[in-house]
């Protein structure tokens, strides 16, 4: 069992029906009871901006903080409102995240809820969770999320 790893990212985003894939390269590392997984996202156009996006899972709690062009935090937890908040360039507002759905898989062991200490974190990874996003408590779009993280293996 591993502590730290650089990896590689799939990460595939359904929002309302439409599907986008996307792979990254990142790290991946467990610091107490905590899992996280951190990577950048560089979108083209005005000068490559680059956004962090850092990953976290523990105890049945996902949050995804972004830091970069875009400052976001959200928080997902099964069967619940969370708040949040996005500000870029263009926009500022708080949001809500609805948890319909988080699953989490480490090595060949499913988790679906607060860690009874048997959880034992590993590679790979596979994280899925499904929410309804809320801005001014009206709903604004369903995601559908799969990350899956694996050791990069250098050759």
């Amino acid at each position: 069992m591993t502590d730290r790893a650089n990896v590689t990212i799939s990460l595939r985003s359904d929002i309302d029906g439409e599907v986008e894939q996307n792979t990254f390269k990142g790290e991946w590392f467990r610091k107490g009871a905590s899992v996280f997984v951190r990577y950048e996202e560089t979108s083209e156009g005005d000068g490559d901006s680059v956004v962090r996006t850092i990953i976290r899972y523990r105890d049945g709690e996902l949050s995804v903080t972004r830091r970069g062009d875009v400052e976001s935090l959200q928080t997902f937890v099964a069967g619940t409102k969370r708040t949040g908040h996005y500000e870029s360039a263009h926009a500022a507002f708080h949001l809500e995240t609805e948890t319909k759905l988080l699953w989490v898989q480490f090595g060949d062991l499913t988790k679906t809820g607060p860690s009874d200490g048997q959880l034992k974190p590993d590679l790979p990874m596979l994280i899925e969770w499904h929410y309804t996003l809320l801005v001014n408590d009206e709903p604004t779009g369903e995601f559908r999320l799969r990350l899956q993280a694996e050791e990069l293996l250098l050759a």
